[in-house]
């Protein structure tokens, strides 16, 4: 993701004026949202939340808002955007992979002929034609779709030519790339994020590993996160990988374990020790290793633990739909592992310290980015709103100020530039694509033009698009 103000002022300056005129609103005026205010560590029923720019200014019950501030009530309960620390964007145009069996490790599925066949070359195929950018950007509204307004596992910036760089800027913000949180630096130009994200860590370089940990001791890096011990939880290989990354030295603060499936209660307790957080992502788990990871001994131990979908093709489409699989596991749990709230606090505040960014999103504080998601629901419970709703029920997201996707009854209320309807789940929703088209030169693309140019790609390989999200028959 990207500070959308920044984005629209470059837009401007190339395109047009329409988008100039939309940052110098973000910049200079402020509005509030009116709701039930999820912070999430504490629930203010009739709260009002006050934006000014691309920071929260103000919020809590009766607040003073400035004569001539625009208010709107949402009807809805308003939370911090969710936040998707583990994820592989570009995979996320596929349709669901149902292999039909269950795995010991990763390793064994990577394998299969099936594999390559439904996912690796049709994905390898279409980043050929060019279309990179076009798998990240439809990835990226399934993440908005899905209620997340940050998201780590983006398309990486060094495999692709400078002018293309750009494309993973806007819609999202990208934790590993460009997350518009931290000012450009022009003596050092290049990736200025401090989260690093490795999916296979122990085969990095001695060289790599030396830089990794020289940036962790500077603080130029301040969080890492690593796929590791992924498979049945009797697996040997997986388990034996937490050994052979703590001989690396990554058993420190900062770094954050993906999966994890294969520890148990003794590697906890040193995770816990060394600082160590744990992101888990069950649905993809579950489908593909029969099994996902012991949480309750990770909880019994004291680790932070973040919630995140993996992927689409085996996990969930977004954030609001794992975490409705995780309350659905949670529930059947005896006793359950997780209240609502904590569950909650594992999609925002949570992956926020895990990230090391909670300064800066994740809750609902004043000076903190104005990242926030509003949900419509029956539920009178705040956590349960947000863990039984569905993105038909989203109906407003907005990042850094800026409206990002929602109802157009509410984006109409704020000017988010040129809007284009979408059908989720029944619902009408419209997306502001407008910042994204900006970055994209003199021929920019059209939300309708990228979907339909990944659906003619993808059929050449006899699959269809994937939806943005499952919805329910």
């Amino acid at each position: 993701m990207r500070a959308f103000h920044r984005k629209a002022c470059l837009a401007a300056l190339l395109f047009a004026v329409a988008l100039g005129c939309l940052t110098s609103w973000a910049q200079e005026k402020q509005y509030a949202l009116r709701g039930t205010l999820v912070t999430p560590m504490e629930v203010i029923a009739n709260g009002t939340i006050l934006i000014a720019g691309d920071k929260i200014k103000d919020l809590g019950k009766g607040i003073a808002v400035p004569t001539g501030t625009q208010v709107i009530d949402t009807g809805g309960f308003i939370y911090p955007g969710l936040i998707d620390l583990h994820d592989h964007l570009t995979w996320n145009f596929l349709p669901r992979w149902k292999p039909n069996r269950e795995f010991a490790n990763r390793y064994e599925w990577q394998a299969l002929p099936e594999y390559k066949i439904v996912l690796t070359t049709p994905e390898g195929k279409v980043f050929d034609e060019g279309l990179a950018c076009d798998t990240e950007q439809f990835a990226e509204v399934k993440t908005i779709v899905g209620g997340a307004t940050s998201v780590v596992g983006s398309l990486n910036q060094w495999n692709l030519k400078p002018d293309k760089q750009k494309c993973i800027e806007g819609l999202a913000r990208n934790l590993d790339f460009y997350s518009g949180l931290y000012p450009p630096n022009p003596a050092k130009p290049g990736n200025v994020e401090k989260l690093r994200n490795e999916v296979f860590p122990l085969e990095l370089s001695e060289v790599e590993v030396s830089n990794i940990t020289k940036a962790l001791d500077s603080g130029a890096l301040t969080a890492f996160v690593v796929h590791l011990a992924e498979g049945k939880p009797t697996d040997a290989s997986a388990a034996r990988e937490f050994r052979m990354l703590k001989a690396r030295g990554f058993l420190r603060p900062g770094v954050s374990i993906i999966h994890g499936v294969a520890l148990h209660q003794p590697e906890f307790s040193q995770m816990r020790d060394a600082g160590v957080g744990l992101i888990w992502s069950p649905r993809s788990n579950i489908g593909l290793y029969g099994d996902t990871t012991d949480v309750r001994a990770a909880r019994q131990a004291g680790l932070k633990i973040a919630l995140s979908p993996d992927w689409s093709p085996t996990g969930s489409d977004g954030m609001l739909q794992e975490l409705k699989y995780a309350a659905t596991w949670n529930a059947g749990q005896s006793p359950p592992v997780f209240t609502d709230a904590e569950l909650v606090q594992m999609a925002t505040a949570n992956p926020a310290q895990l990230a090391r960014v909670d300064t800066m999103i994740g809750s609902l504080k004043p000076q903190l980015f104005a990242d926030l998601l509003v949900v419509k629901s029956r539920e009178t419970d705040a956590y349960r709103a947000l863990l039984h709703s569905s993105p038909g029920d989203v109906r407003l997201v907005i990042i850094g100020g800026i409206p990002a996707y929602g109802d157009q009854e509410l984006l109409e209320k704020l000017p988010a530039g040129q809007l284009e309807a979408l059908q989720v789940c029944g619902a009408s929703k419209v997306l502001n694509f407008e910042s994204e088209s900006a970055l994209q030169g003199s021929s920019p693309k059209t939300w309708k033009q990228t979907t339909e140019d990944l659906r003619h790609a993808l059929n050449e390989w006899g699959l269809p698009l994937a939806q943005l999200t499952e919805c329910p028959n």
